[in-house]
């Protein structure tokens, strides 16, 4: 340790100890103040507290000798919180502790708290006996005196006992500050003793460092030309490496290529300075080497060190602001005089440019080379230089077969002389040429190009070579002949079509319309035709708003129907179909669609329509008529079968047998007349909407199937068939219409049972797969052909060759069970084979 390393600890040390003294003295100045401040404020509230026990518990006692007199309980409410204050503030008493005060008289503060604990005792004796006294109605006792008298005398003891601990604690206080006030005193003695032997010996130490700093120069002065000597050297080296066009390194020949010594240049090529690179501080050179080259980079260096030869590279590094670069390295090992390879020195330079500008020729290289068009470079005589492969895969040449036969490249024999002259003269001139050519190929066939010849000029504006670019559009050349002749046909059809074609622009301009068109709107001229406004060829022009809305939101419209008018006024119907074009970016940009004239349809369907409505009329007028004549037939008609009835009953045995038959005829067919108008007014209903439909749930099995099963059994025992109910469900009920149900299958089983001479009839409840009951009406009849089957349910139709000619029929039964299965949304089919027996299924579909 030199003078002047003395000379500076002790001087801090003469400091440090000052300041040290300092804190210590204002720590313990602080602390006397705040135990000062302390302990006033705990005795102030501990004598605060004593007395207001003391007044607490008179005030107490007051209110209670005062409840005597006082008829209400406020006094002894008053008595009995002046009692609590009391106790309150006797815990505070006992509870107040502070760790800065009573510290310099314990054993008083222990009594003082035996006290305290003996002064909440009595004021609870002083609570029970009060009790007491207010029991037994009396004033006051002698224990309550004493107890009284026993809490006055304990408080009196306690703010004895705290002025006493106060007198105490003020003393040691005065001590302390005494004491202090001394240190102070004796502290500027100190310090004035401590500089003195700083200053002395400070003395000492200055008179060594003068003697030596005069031996020191003398040597100075000759180390001073030595290094000025070196200082030079190294200027020479430093700027000799700082021009350098990289940086100059030496490095240990390990997996980090630790550098020993990195010139300037490394943070312009790394973005690390030295010292940063230098024994890995921050990073190794290593860790900035592309991982993809770190292998090559060994293997090379290590085969060069073998061989003692110098070494060259070019990889990739990562910069510290991540870029990459590309660097050129030379080295050469550095042995010891015992041939151990011990670093290696070299030179680093960053080549991303150059590299960039390689590989840019590299990529139009190789652009030029994969280009789909061929491209060929020719002297200013023509003579081939350079063709990429697309040239030779368009021609079938090859590069020897120019050469060799010294073929020129813009040359053919499909085009005479004036042809060539004008692009020889126009390439000569410095001009670009473009055109088109048919030439041969090597195998002799013939093809189109489209050539561009760019002549190329030298520094001196002299043209020195010729560029040319050959596309081969023979398919092109067959496609624009396929799209003319497509165009021809379209343009045929377009202009011949039997529709209108148009199209417009969104905001409704007529940009295209065929002839058609012009002739529906009744204009001579498509120029006429673009004066006018898409929404003005409507009648009602809100029709078009209402048309573009649709197409627009659907992007198509198809077979939309409206009125037009034409230029002479006349109103037109059309159907018209559009759709919306759109461009890349879905946005639309037209419409364009057809018209149709459909006025003579229109006026066809309107008078349809009109006969329709007529046929309609006409036939409920005929629906009115028969439930008119029905009801009129009916009314006398039961009046003749009730008379009859009446004289059957009376004539019983006063006529033959072959009367009485008479009267059975005449009530039978009277009831089949009857028959026959019930099924002529229900059909009227039908036709004319009069039929009250209620729908309500029913139970098929028993409201319907087991009634009518009822009625034709005997019929069926009589006729000797088989007539039989399978239910194979448990719950039949559906929601249908009573009556109109069971006409169905009245009308059903009476035809089954009638048209069915042998066999049987079987009646079938079941469920389809979808959960709907479904009724099967089976029999082994007579059968329906199927020619008749396609008018089984048309009114008033019979097969001629089946039912009618054996059996009674008006053909209304199953028109009737048709529309009824209708009203009540179930299903009918038929199934039968003639001579063999049908089956009628009636389905209730679930709403």
């Amino acid at each position: 340790m030199d003078h002047r390393q003395k000379i500076h600890r002790s001087g801090k040390g003469v400091y440090f100890f000052i300041l040290t003294a300092g804190v210590i003295i204002s720590i313990v100045v602080l602390y006397v103040l705040l135990l000062g401040f302390r302990i006033n404020f705990i005795f102030s509230n501990l004598m605060d507290s004593a007395a207001k026990v003391k007044l607490s518990v008179a005030n107490a006692k007051f209110e209670f000798l005062k409840s005597s007199s006082d008829t209400s309980n406020t006094s002894i409410i008053n008595a009995w919180e002046h009692l609590s204050l009391a106790e309150l503030y006797a815990g505070k008493l006992f509870e107040e502790k502070d760790p800065f005060s009573f510290i310099a008289l314990p054993l008083h503060k222990i009594e003082l708290q035996d006290k305290v604990q003996k002064l909440q005792g009595e004021l609870l004796n002083y609570r029970g006996e009060t009790s007491l006294l207010l029991k037994n109605k009396l004033k006051t006792s002698p224990a309550a005196e004493s107890l009284f008298n026993n809490i006055v005398s304990i408080t009196d003891e306690i703010e004895l006992d705290l002025r006493i601990l106060l007198d105490s604690e003020i003393k040691v206080f005065r001590i302390t500050l005494f004491g202090l006030i001394g240190f102070c005193v004796l502290l500027p003695f100190i310090t004035s003793f401590i500089f003195y032997r700083y200053e002395k010996q400070r003395s000492s130490f200055i008179k060594q460092i003068e003697s030596a700093t005069i031996t020191l120069e003398k040597g100075l002065h000759k180390k001073t030309r030595v290094e000025e000597a070196l200082q030079e050297t190294q200027r020479q080296l430093t700027t000799l490496i700082q021009n350098l066009p990289g940086m100059v390194y030496r490095c240990k020949v390990d997996s980090e290529w630790t550098m020993e010594f990195v010139s300037d240049k490394s943070y312009q090529i790394t973005g690390y300075k030295p010292n940063e690179l230098i024994n890995n501080h921050v990073t190794s050179y290593n860790s900035l080497i592309n991982p993809q080259d770190k292998v090559k980079i060994w293997d090379h260096i290590q085969k060069s060190v073998e061989q003692r030869k110098s070494f060259q590279l070019v990889y990739r590094i990562t910069t510290a602001s991540g870029y990459e670069k590309w660097v050129w390295e030379e080295g050469i090992g550095i042995f010891s005089e015992e041939d151990e390879l011990i670093a290696l020195e070299g030179f680093i330079t960053d080549i991303t440019e150059q590299k960039l500008i390689e590989d840019q020729l590299q990529l139009q290289s190789n652009a030029l080379e994969a280009a789909a068009n061929g491209i060929v470079i020719t002297d200013k005589n023509t003579s081939l230089i350079w063709a990429n492969s697309a040239y030779w895969h368009i021609t079938g040449y090859s590069k020897s077969d120019f050469v060799e036969n010294k073929m020129n490249v813009f040359k053919s024999e499909f085009h005479d002389i004036t042809f060539f002259e004008h692009l020889w003269d126009t390439i000569k001139s410095g001009e670009i040429w473009r055109g088109e050519m048919i030439n041969k190929k090597k195998d002799g066939s013939t093809y189109f190009q489209e050539m561009t010849i760019t002549p190329i000029r030298s520094s001196e504006n002299q043209i020195i070579y010729f560029v040319a670019i050959i596309q081969d559009i023979t398919e092109r050349k067959k496609s624009e002949d396929a799209l003319r002749e497509s165009e021809f046909r379209f343009r045929g059809l377009y202009e011949n079509a039997t529709v209108g074609i148009y199209r417009t622009s969104l905001s409704g301009k007529i940009l295209m319309a065929n002839p058609t068109l012009q002739r529906i709107l009744g204009y001579d001229s498509f120029t006429e035709l673009t004066n006018l406004d898409a929404k003005d060829s409507y009648l009602d022009p809100n029709t078009r708003a209402i048309f573009t809305k649709e197409l627009n939101l659907k992007n198509r419209v198809f077979g939309f129907e409206s009125r037009w008018k034409k230029k002479d006024g006349t109103i037109i119907y059309v159907r018209e179909s559009a759709r919306v074009v759109k461009d890349e970016d879905d946005r639309p940009v037209f419409y364009e669609g057809t018209v149709e004239d459909i006025t003579d349809k229109k006026l066809a369907e309107e008078q349809l329509i009109s006969a329709k409505e007529r046929a309609e009329q006409s036939d409920r007028l005929k629906s009115e008529f028969l439930a008119q004549m029905s009801h009129e037939i009916r009314t006398p008609l039961n009046v003749i079968l009730s008379f009859t009835g009446m004289m059957k009953d009376e004539l019983q045995d006063q006529v033959d047998e072959e009367l009485k038959k008479g009267f059975d005829v005449i009530d039978e067919e009277g009831k089949r007349i009857m028959r026959t108008i019930e099924l002529i007014i229900n059909m009227s209903e039908l036709q004319t909407g009069n039929y009250n439909f209620n729908a309500k749930e029913i139970d098929l099995n028993t409201d319907i199937i087991q009634k009518q099963f009822r009625n034709y059994q005997p019929i069926a025992k009589q006729k000797k068939i088989a007539f039989n109910i399978v239910n194979n469900i448990n719950n039949t009920k559906v929601m249908a219409d009573e009556y109109s149900v069971n006409q169905i299958f009245y009308h059903l089983i009476d035809n089954a049972v009638k048209f069915t001479s042998t066999g049987k009839v079987e009646i079938n409840l079941n469920k389809d797969p979808r959960n709907n009951v479904y009724v099967d009406v089976v029999d082994t009849g007579v059968g329906i052909s199927e020619e008749y089957m396609k008018m089984l349910f048309t009114p008033f139709t019979k097969e001629e060759k089946g039912y009618t000619r054996n059996f009674e029929g008006n053909g209304l039964g199953l028109a009737l069970v048709k529309k009824y299965c209708d009203l009540n949304n179930a299903e009918i089919k038929v199934t039968s084979q003639k001579g063999k027996g049908s089956i009628f299924r009636i389905t209730f579909l679930k709403k």
